[in-house]
């Protein structure tokens, strides 16, 4: 390489491939197409609404998601079409196609016929298909960041995006909209284009010279008192506008009123959190607290478990965590457990009532006691409304009393899932004892195994109940050595709950 060569390379930065060309892309008024209606659906329609862009949904109305027949049903969407998608869709005026289908074929047919029509397109989950990708957002009012790992790892960009979010100055978004506010005023008293390099470099040095307090207390009265030094071409300090003007007097009392209102803030927080269980399902099992939480949130945060007919009361936006669901993976993994969390703070920190929805009862096997921690550590305190545990309700719903005299006078109630996925110790076999075990269905061999180890009679009779207390419920019998062979021969999922021990067959004769 070259003297010269050696210079240049130095001087300019180096060519980096592989990346995507990161853009806020205006979709005011622009009309996006979304196929699904499902989880990711759910996602797509939320984003595009907050773009301002008109929304056409197509999805078979027994496929969609309760929170899109929210927005449907509050017109917040432009069009809903019942039905599968059709290529005479794309015959409509469209800028945009989404798809968040699981079926591969389909969605590679639409994407071929979105390139006939040089529309751009993102396929969920296929990065091949995809024009753009989604990245991971953070927004507080105008200010919006997004991360993204280029399809890569889309769980790390919000690992990444939260750890941003976590650490931005408080009121920023504020901040921003102040300085917006300033921006414009400035416009109005030199419109001439051939100033904009002039304006540009006066409100670059305002933003770096003042900091983010400074900037959220640009109200009207200290906007006007900047506008002569924006003539003069000088940038004065936050004080000197207080000190040098009438207005400092009133500037100081404004000031302290908001350090009150902010200190008011960090004892007392915003928002209000309660706990709410749904119970196993069933619309009328849910106590009358219950109904009231959610018919007066802001927000609620639910498990992906609580049925959709719960919702009927719920008159707010609703989130759906991202937990994990199905026999072997009922166990949230810690870091969706942490986006839960996120996703109540941040509609805490808004001052929204929020609902933190779960099925059952919130303090068994919910993890409910850890997320009163997490918020009372944040300064929120957490009101807890109890709800029925399946661990009760569906032995009563398959006729089996837990306890009856001279079959059953104590309950031990454990979880199929314990921690890291794993069985929890079970004790040795008491012939007075009715065993309740919640998640279940994936151990059920393991299970199995346990109990015979500790001395359970392999006849010893046992039930699972799949769906408890709602339409779709199934009563399943088996005994201590059969669970995993009753499982896999009824296809047995879940929720399911199983009940063992004498007290089982009680009722039947």
């Amino acid at each position: 390489m070259s003297t010269t060569e050696a210079k240049i390379t130095e001087e300019y930065p180096p060519v980096r491939t592989g990346g995507s060309l990161l853009l806020a892309w205006r979709t005011n008024s622009k009309h996006i197409l979304i196929v699904g209606g499902g989880e990711v659906a759910c996602g797509r329609v939320l984003k595009a609404l907050e773009a301002d862009a008109r929304v056409t949904l197509i999805c078979p109305e027994e496929g969609l998601h309760p929170e899109l027949k929210f927005r449907i049903s509050n017109d917040q969407i432009y069009k809903y079409i019942n039905r599968e998608f059709d290529p005479i869709d794309l015959e409509e005026d469209i800028d945009m196609v989404l798809t968040a289908i699981d079926d591969p074929i389909k969605s590679k047919e639409i994407y071929e016929l979105s390139k006939e029509k040089k529309l751009p397109i993102n396929v969920a989950d296929v990065p091949s298909l995809c024009d753009f990708y989604f990245m991971s957002e953070h927004r507080d009012g105008p200010l919006q960041i997004a991360v993204s790992t280029n399809g890569q790892g889309p769980k790390l960009a919000n690992i990444i995006r939260r750890h941003i979010s976590e650490n931005l100055p408080n009121g920023v978004g504020e901040a921003i909209n102040k300085v917006g506010h300033l921006r414009q005023n400035i416009r109005k008293i030199d419109s001439d284009y051939k100033s904009s390099s002039k304006r540009m470099q006066w409100m670059s040095k305002i933003c770096e010279d003042w900091s983010i307090e400074d900037l959220k207390r640009l109200d009207d009265n200290v906007i006007e008192a900047l506008l002569p030094y924006y003539e003069k071409r000088v940038i004065p300090s936050f004080n000197t506008i207080k000190q040098e003007t009438f207005l400092s007097d009133k500037l100081e009392e404004a000031t302290k009123e908001m350090n009150i209102e902010e200190d008011e803030h960090k004892e007392t927080k915003k928002g209000q959190l309660i706990l709410v269980g749904a119970g196993p399902g069933d619309p009328s099992l849910l106590t009358q607290k219950a109904i009231e939480a959610l018919s007066n949130a802001d927000l609620v945060v639910s498990d992906l478990l609580v049925p959709k007919e719960i919702f009927s009361v719920v008159k707010c936006e609703t989130r759906f965590a991202l937990a994990k669901s199905g026999s072997q993976k009922s166990v949230k993994s810690d870091e969706s457990q942490k986006e839960i969390q996120h996703c109540c703070l941040e509609g805490l920190e808004k001052g929204k009532n929020v609902v933190r929805l779960k099925i059952g009862d919130p303090f068994l096997f919910g993890r409910g006691g850890e997320e009163v921690s997490f918020f009372k550590k944040k300064g929120f305190e957490v009101n807890v409304v109890p709800g029925i545990s399946s661990a009760l309700s569906a032995p009563m719903s398959a006729n089996v009393p837990v306890t009856h005299r001279g079959l059953s006078d104590q309950v031990l109630i454990i979880t199929g899932q314990g921690t890291q996925g794993k069985l929890p110790q079970v004790p040795q076999y008491h012939d007075m004892r009715t065993t309740v075990v919640l998640m279940a269905v994936g151990k059920a061999k393991e299970l199995s195994k346990e109990l015979l180890n500790n001395n359970y009679p392999d006849d010893l009779p046992a039930v699972f109940v799949e769906n408890g207390n709602r339409p779709n419920e199934r009563i399943i019998r088996a005994t201590v050595a059969t669970l995993g062979e009753m499982v896999e021969k009824e296809c047995v999922v879940a929720p399911s709950t199983l009940i063992i021990g004498r007290a089982v067959n009680a009722l039947l004769e």
